[in-house]
């Protein structure tokens, strides 16, 4: 794991400047994949930050969750509740080339961050938000979290070993991450397509929507034709672990040279007909081959698997992945020092470009340590960013 150095970040969005009015989890990853990339993000905060700043484990001045989600970002804190935020919101917006907000509709209008007010005075802009359910149907306008969509999108339901199996969460913001590369995607298209023809567009993106986008290839595979004419076991049956004699393995066969190697590994037999395993069916030699592999400790299976080009991967688990040797052969986790938390450790930009080579992370910023150099760049006098601190309609981390 290598020590990296903190500095300003480049990348293929140098020069593009995003305005982020998101928090949890969602947006915010999204506009980090952005900042990631060289873009200037700018956090719209209110006085009370983004409810993530204090979830979690971390220190008492941030958590590590908001780290996670919140570097290469700068801060700028304004209650837009209260009406002189126009001195500020308007000549914000109209630096912006993307707008990002995760408010509910009827909430956005209320602020003037709906589409159509926003393009109304900067029509070049990529105006992109995030909504749960979709703007319109009986449940849109809902709060939700990723909880609550894996529920509603078949998501849960899927993750049953079986009809009598109760339904389970998947135990990481998976919808929310996704919708998080959704959102960095489509905004990128979108300023392709700017640059193409000088207009701004409008994306909204339902997190159910990406919910079942995503489940849709292999989850419900068996589920797309309407009238198939055959009828194959669902693909989430693949998705099982094999007990091992001191833990656990994962593995894979699907082409028929996998399963003419795996019954080699344990004297299964041979293939003579070339229909997956000669008289026996891909069942029995599943079943076989587990049965052998529970008596033999991990390592050796690993071995056994691999000399016979079966995919395969012991399950690791969470600190051991932290140093696993390919882990560090990549480069995938840094260290740098956190001005607020210490040192921690987290994935470097992904993907590299070669213009980020060798690009430093911008940490997570404190709540409001950008706010008085971005309200000058946007053209407020000194006086004019005094008045509106000491009214408390802006913040600085010194307030």
């Amino acid at each position: 794991m290598r020590r990296e150095s903190v500095g300003l970040t480049n990348g293929p969005l140098q020069s593009i400047r995003v305005i982020d009015f998101t928090e949890n989890m969602a947006g915010p990853f999204g506009t980090m994949i952005l900042g990631d990339q060289g873009a200037d993000v700018i956090k719209v905060e209110s006085p009370t930050g983004d409810v993530i700043r204090h979830t979690g484990s971390g220190s008492a001045r941030m958590a590590s969750y908001f780290a996670n989600l919140n570097r290469s970002k700068r801060s700028l804190v304004v209650d837009l509740h209260r009406a002189e935020s126009k001195n500020v919101l308007q000549p914000l917006l109209n630096s912006a080339d993307v707008v990002v907000h995760s408010f509910r509709p009827k909430a956005a209008a209320r602020l003037g961050l709906d589409a159509a007010a926003v393009t109304a005075t900067r029509p070049t802009v990529v105006h992109a938000s995030i909504v749960g359910f979709g703007a319109t149907g009986p449940l849109a306008g809902r709060p939700v979290y990723d909880h609550v969509i894996q529920a509603v999108s078949g998501m849960a339901d899927l993750q049953r070993e079986s009809d009598e199996d109760d339904p389970h969460l998947i135990r990481h913001g998976v919808v929310d991450k996704c919708t998080g590369h959704v959102l960095a995607q489509s905004v990128c298209a979108a300023l392709i397509e700017r640059f193409r023809t000088g207009g701004g567009t409008t994306i909204s993106i339902s997190m159910l929507d990406v919910a079942v986008s995503l489940l849709w290839p292999d989850g419900m595979m068996d589920r797309t034709a309407l009238e198939p004419e055959l009828r194959m076991p669902a693909a989430a049956l693949t998705f099982r672990l094999t007990p091992t004699a001191d833990g656990y393995v994962s593995l894979v066969v699907l082409k028929q040279s996998q399963w003419d190697a795996l019954m080699h590994a344990f004297g299964l037999g041979h293939d003579q007909s070339g229909t997956g395993g000669g008289t026996m069916k891909p069942g029995a030699i599943l079943r076989g081959a587990r049965s052998a592999i529970r008596t033999l400790p991990t390592d050796d299976v690993v071995k056994l698997l691999t000399a016979n080009d079966v995919p395969c991967a012991p399950v690791v688990s969470l600190d051991e992945m932290l140093v696993h040797p390919q882990i560090v052969a990549n480069g995938t986790l840094v260290e740098y020092e956190h001005p607020l938390i210490g040192p921690i450790r987290q994935p470097r930009a992904t993907p590299n470009f070669a213009s980020m080579h060798d690009a430093g992370i911008v940490p997570a910023p404190g709540l409001g340590d950008h706010t008085e150099e971005i309200l000058a760049e946007i053209g407020l006098s000194r006086p004019s960013i005094q008045s509106l601190l000491s009214a408390g309609v802006v913040e600085t981390s010194r307030t």
